[in-house]
């Protein structure tokens, strides 16, 4: 139905409101000229906040994300529909989905459709580290997309006592048997058969150290660590043999610092028939960088004064592990004396 309104010898013709009612668009024609003018009573058009919610509008639509999450939780995202004006829609129809970039990449993930407006996606978080969450609905992205997520892992707490020694050391030697486990399965450029094999071997001895404290602690181990050779280049001599180098002088030091901790003697014996091999390590990987040097037994580690390797406390030992570990280690209660 058309109105009509004449002003001064010109008609003026528009759509009435009420043939309008399902469309947003008024045509008002003056002189021959057509114009759209948006509708100022129809439905939502006057941004008042009343009348029936509109279509859904990607842009004005959000949605609930979890700034951060503990590794093996779900992040699960509450998505709300909503009209150009911003009013919540209560019923569903549209097509909603997230996909996932970083530590978590997945998706599409499509969204649970609550039939009211709302919309859940939900998906795991196993790895720590950094998602971007892109949530699209009907194939464009919402208000605030994308999102991020913080993926960290629970706290692992060493313990007290000898089991909490025991841990710690678990913790180094996990560290270093993933290390060599690498490196052994992708040997860095020029590797001879040699150093072939005395890598092979390191591998071993500390996948056997790592393994054996997991038995002897049995319910009380700590769980896997998650380790992080970023800074490592795999296909370089040098900074194999160089981290080589890093976590054998370390690994030694710890374990001298922890003896004094440990109140068993039997425990005080393994410990000590375990050190004895990390320092045959250490020599082994400081006489393959400097060969037939005195080096194998440096005084950077050596105190050439009293013949003795140096020691380190866990509290001087887990910074400098730190960068190789992402799990956060908790070492409070170890004793210090």
């Amino acid at each position: 139905m058309f109105d009509r309104i004449s002003h001064g010898g010109r008609e003026l013709e528009f759509l009435s409101k009420v043939a309008q009612a399902t469309d947003r668009r008024k045509f008002l024609t003056w002189s021959g000229v057509t114009l759209a003018v948006v509708a100022t009573a129809c439905g939502d058009d006057d941004d008042n906040g009343t009348g029936p919610a509109g279509p859904a509008s990607p842009g004005d639509s959000t949605a609930t994300v979890p700034s951060t999450v503990s590794t093996g939780g779900n992040v699960t995202i509450a998505v709300q529909a909503r009209d150009a004006d911003g009013r919540p829609l209560t019923s569903g129809g549209a097509t909603v989905a997230a996909t996932v970039t970083g530590a978590n990449a997945a998706g599409p993930i499509a969204a649970t459709d609550n039939a009211n407006g709302t919309y859940t996606i939900t998906y795991v978080a196993a790895n720590p580290g950094t998602d971007t969450v892109e949530v699209t609905l009907d194939g464009t992205a919402i208000s605030g997309s994308p999102f991020t997520v913080t993926v960290s892992e629970d706290t692992v707490s060493l313990g007290t006592g000898d089991v909490g020694i025991l841990n710690y050391a678990y913790a180094l030697e996990q560290l270093e048997a993933a290390f060599y486990v690498q490196v052994v399965t992708t040997p860095y450029t020029g590797i001879t058969a040699e150093e072939t094999q005395i890598l092979t071997d390191i591998r071993d001895h500390e996948v056997i150290h790592r393994e054996f404290l997991k038995a002897v602690l049995a319910a009380g181990a700590i769980p896997d660590l998650t380790v992080d050779f970023t800074g490592v280049d795999f296909t370089s001599r040098a900074s194999v043999l160089g981290t080589a180098k890093t976590f054998e002088d370390l690994g030694v030091s710890a374990y001298n610092g922890a003896g004094q901790l440990l109140e068993s003697a039997d425990y005080l014996l393994l410990a000590g028939k375990i050190v004895s091999v990390e320092a045959r390590h250490a020599s082994a990987i400081r006489d393959l960088l400097n060969p037939l040097s005195a080096d194998f037994a440096g005084d950077d580690v050596v105190d050439p004064d009293t013949g003795l390797d140096a020691a380190r406390s866990p509290a001087e030992v887990l910074p400098l592990a730190d960068p190789f570990v992402t799990t956060p280690i908790d070492a409070s209660g170890l004793p210090t004396a």
